[in-house]
């Protein structure tokens, strides 16, 4: 564990910094995080965001948040390091918020929920995609599916180049496709999780109607 914290989380550094203490306080409550070996800031997919906890600086106390790429709420903060264990369980296991709140008071869920019901990090990752000059080339190509209502629904990112669309913003794990522009509208289409999926080629003409049909609920 860094050295600045090592007389606050003395306790923590002992087990061998943060991910190995957490596991450790999980086993003895009953529960399973699986293996983190983070010694710093720990962080957990779930299908609700990536959950963080952080050390704080200056005093004792373990930062909480909720990550997507791009975006992170902070959803509170205790220097119980029993609570945030418990907390990071009910949250991967989907406790619903009102519960959630009620059961972890030094948590606060207000901006997280207010974001969340509003559409805002879907909405707010295409804009900030379709305006930064780093994507610039990308940027044809976003606009061509950005102008199609329903994969403009779909949480969007850029990973080696390509455009990835995943139709839930916090679930890492839901349904998903890569789409690569190799030349100017010549286009490929990667599913995301298919056993066995490989590139393919589409026609510009079918490229939107080809995506959605990948993203469908089966």
């Amino acid at each position: 564990m860094d050295a600045r914290h090592q007389g606050l989380y003395a306790d923590v550094a002992a087990l061998g910094g943060l991910g190995p203490a957490m596991e450790e306080v999980a086993r003895q409550r009953g529960h399973d995080l699986g293996y983190l070996p983070q010694p710093e800031v720990v962080r957990i997919q779930t299908s609700r965001g990536v959950v963080m906890v952080d050390p704080a600086d200056g005093e004792r106390l373990f930062l909480l948040g909720i990550h997507i790429p791009g975006h992170t709420w902070p959803i509170g903060s205790t220097d119980d390091l029993g609570s945030v264990v418990e907390a990071v369980v009910a949250w991967r296991d989907g406790l619903p918020y009102d519960e959630f709140q009620a059961r972890f008071p030094f948590a606060r869920l207000d901006d997280f929920r207010r974001s969340v019901d509003s559409g805002e990090p879907t909405a707010q990752a295409w804009a900030e995609l379709l305006s930064t000059d780093y994507h610039r080339a990308q940027w044809p190509l976003l606009r061509l599916l950005h102008a199609d209502e329903t994969l403009r629904g779909c949480f969007p990112s850029i990973t080696h180049r390509a455009v990835r669309l995943r139709v839930d913003a916090l679930d890492a794990g839901s349904r998903q496709v890569l789409v690569s522009e190799e030349e100017s509208e010549r286009y490929e289409v990667f599913a995301v999780g298919v056993p066995g999926a490989t590139w393919v080629p589409v026609p510009p003409g079918e490229l939107t109607d080809h995506v959605r049909e990948l993203l469908k609920e089966e």
